[in-house]
């Protein structure tokens, strides 16, 4: 440790926060008690002891936080599979998801069950009666769009100051 003891003046924070380890890790060495120096240096001991174990492996690039883990997932189900899934399990929605999953394998889409299941969960199609319910939430909003059409725009109006025109024509 001590060929690393020469000051670094830095702006990295990440420098500086390895830095700070190190020179937690120098004070421990040079008290020989573990503890105190934890203690002057704000880091709790199993802390202390794993960055020691990455910087006699590494260095002190091993003292520096390592990069955030990515958020997506290397094998996440491509977003035209889950599409069709989706797509698939309204137009059958009493096929359960090996069935699901079968006849996806068949247009070309890899898939296993338990992953059909979790992406119908998640989309809150889990069950048939799920399903079902969507379907039916979907013809009744495209019922209802097509009467508040036809009586917004052409239906003809009745009344004293309307007499009788088309709402386009007023």
């Amino acid at each position: 440790m001590n060929k690393l003891n020469q000051k670094m003046t830095t702006k990295d924070p990440v420098e500086k926060i390895a830095r700070k380890r190190l020179s937690v890790l120098q004070l421990a060495e040079s008290l020989s008690n573990v503890t105190e120096a934890c203690r002057r240096g704000g880091m709790d001991r199993t802390s202390f002891y794993a960055w020691k174990k990455r910087f006699t492996e590494q260095g002190l690039e091993g003292l520096k936080d390592l990069p955030p883990i990515h958020k997506t997932h290397p094998q996440t189900t491509p977003e035209k599979t889950v599409k069709r899934l989706l797509e698939l399990s309204l137009e059958r929605p009493g096929w359960g998801c090996i069935k699901l999953s079968d006849y996806l394998k068949l247009e070309g889409h890899s898939i296993s069950s338990p992953t059909a299941q979790k992406i119908l969960i998640r989309n809150n199609m889990a069950s048939k009666y799920d399903r079902l319910m969507r379907l039916e939430e979907t013809h009744v909003q495209e019922d209802l769009d097509k009467w508040l059409y036809h009586y917004n725009y052409k239906r003809p109006h009745r009344g004293y100051r309307n007499m009788g025109k088309d709402p386009l024509k007023l």
